[in-house]
């Protein structure tokens, strides 16, 4: 039995070994060659935000892996960039760097939970969703025929939205948006009608965090999908 054990931590180690190589080559093979970078020291800290909750985005759950070399390539940025962006959320153990291929990650628990804590929160019968001032308010997700209660940029008192109406306005509104908020709106008015259609109201509610997140940084494109939102005061 002694020696079992002993076998079980020798091959556990050998193991850990193994994968301690991997990730140490993984690394030199990763910044070999590295271009200079282009991303100046005061936009850090607001792409690192953005490249984060864009992988928690394409992940949809801890521990998928998501290849985002094509959304270093929209936003303009070469391997240093990528790498000097995403140096944070890695040290602080919010995403792991995944496989042999450069730009392949995925969202830690610690990650998910920091996503969900300050971007996404859920509760009650209803969901409420908050990723900044005002936000959305879904409730009764159970039907085609649901809608969103809620306001944007501290408004209040919004009236009902059907999501269908919603969905449709994203996507007219991608067709004049830029490439990369094109993308987003797209996605995100196909997600929104999958989830209504799966009458799940968690799914719902990250969906609409995400649009009300979207409609907060996006150009002036979006017109038709803030003109559902009441005006401002």
């Amino acid at each position: 039995m002694e020696l079992a054990q002993k076998l079980v931590v020798l091959i556990a180690l050998l193991c850990w070994m193994i994968y301690a190589l991997f990730v140490w080559i993984r690394g030199i093979v990763h910044r070999r060659r590295l271009p200079e970078p282009s991303v100046a020291a005061s936009q850090l800290e607001m792409y690192q935000g953005q490249a984060f909750r864009e992988i928690c985005r394409r992940a949809a759950n801890p521990g998928r892996r998501v290849m985002m070399t094509d959304y270093f390539a929209r936003r303009g940025w070469n391997r240093a960039d990528a790498m000097r962006v995403l140096a944070e959320p890695l040290k602080h153990k919010l995403i792991d760097v995944e496989g042999w291929r450069f730009g392949s990650y995925s969202v830690t628990y610690k990650g998910w939970t920091e996503y969900e804590g300050n971007f996404i929160w859920t509760g009650g019968e209803g969901v409420h969703i908050s990723t900044g001032p005002g936000g959305f308010v879904v409730a009764n997700v159970n039907s085609h025929h649901s809608v969103v209660h809620g306001g944007y940029g501290n408004r209040t008192n919004a009236p009902d939205i059907p999501h269908q109406q919603l969905i449709d306005a994203l996507r007219r509104d991608a067709d004049t948006a830029t490439s990369d908020e094109a993308v987003r709106a797209r996605e995100y008015a196909d997600d929104l009608a999958a989830a209504v259609d799966a009458q799940d109201p968690d799914r719902t509610a990250r969906i609409l965090g995400r649009i009300n997140a979207l409609l907060s940084t996006a150009t002036a494109a979006f017109t038709l999908a803030r003109g559902l939102l009441p005006p401002g005061p």
